[in-house]
């Protein structure tokens, strides 16, 4: 009888963890070196060497990475980049675009991560937001959305990633 029960344990502990994956993690990181620069003329992958990051973003320019998204579901999408400290909060729409013509915008807000308003060496995540994703390729993009009365820095920030994560 115990066996049985014990037995029964284990199936069931094998059956839950193949209903959820194993708690294997579902994450698509979307790099710099990746990004096509088509519509942001005036935006650099820096340094030479890794870590990367997208740096000199002015107004106007919109990167954009091709994201294949491996599992129906909703996604956590957090950005890592620097931003000089004390300087005015700026922001940004991120647009995901598939090609099923489904289309997602996260409004978000950069703050300052860096110790004065030189410093872009700090580099934090930030969740911005989720949506729920089908499985499939998909275009994301980064614009600015500066308001008229904005008078921060001229650059936006130095992304150094963009995380999906699978909640």
């Amino acid at each position: 009888m115990k066996k049985r029960i014990v037995c029964l344990l284990v199936a069931g502990l094998l059956f839950g963890m193949a209903l959820t994956g194993c708690g294997k993690k579902v994450e698509v990181k979307l790099l710099p070196e990746n990004a096509f620069l088509d519509f942001a003329s005036d935006v650099v992958v820096e340094p030479k060497k890794p870590p990367y990051n997208l740096g000199n973003w002015l107004e106007g320019n919109e990167p954009m990475w091709e994201v294949k998204i491996p599992q129906t579901g909703m996604y956590k999408i957090s950005l890592e980049y620097s931003r000089p400290g004390q300087t005015d909060k700026a922001k940004g729409i991120v647009q995901l675009q598939h090609s099923s013509h489904d289309s997602k915008e996260l409004n978000f807000t950069a703050r300052s991560t860096g110790k004065n308003n030189k410093d872009w060496s700090v580099y934090q995540a930030h969740e911005i937001g989720g949506a729920y994703l089908e499985a499939g390729t998909w275009q994301l993009s980064i614009t600015t959305n500066f308001s008229a009365d904005y008078s921060g820095v001229d650059h936006f920030i130095n992304l150094r990633s963009i995380t999906l994560q699978l909640e």
